[in-house]
């Protein structure tokens, strides 16, 4: 009895933490409406472990793949010009870009709880950031708010 009663409250459990858990969006846009170019939109966002992003490109040329992410996160990589979900199960902050526009800055954060991996995330901007040639202050400013 005993231990069906702690089977059905373990799965009350997880069933309400899976219930609270949100949907958000991010649209990969070739321009917003103020004429910012090759930016995602909100190109920073904080959210809850287990969380959902659905990635929704405005047009065929964009996709999404993660650059910088937590310890024990898992690496995504979304197929071009295809809505894509990923579920964030581990808490920090990911560096995430369009693979063909990141020349171009198209770059956004995502932060997941509390900012534990900031320092690693900003270190390691620095030696991506060479290889981008516009919209940096942009990025800089996502990380900023990560905190």
């Amino acid at each position: 009895m005993l231990a069906k009663l702690f089977t059905a409250g373990a799965l009350a459990l997880t069933l309400s933490t899976n219930a609270f858990a949100a949907e958000h969006e991010v649209k990969l846009l070739t321009a917003d409406a103020a004429g910012q170019t090759m930016i995602m939109e909100p190109g920073y966002l904080k959210i809850a472990k287990g969380d959902t992003i659905k990635f929704t490109p405005a047009d065929p040329t964009h996709n999404v793949e993660s650059m910088v992410i937590p310890e024990g996160a898992e690496a995504f990589n979304g197929p071009m010009g295809q809505p894509f979900s990923v579920t964030f199960n581990n808490e920090g902050v990911y560096l995430y870009k369009c693979t063909p526009h990141f020349v171009m800055g198209m770059l956004g954060v995502i932060q997941v709880d509390n900012a534990v991996n900031i320092d690693d995330v900003k270190q390691q901007w620095t030696t991506i950031e060479p290889g981008v040639m516009m919209n940096k202050e942009r990025i800089a400013q996502y990380l900023e708010q990560a905190q």
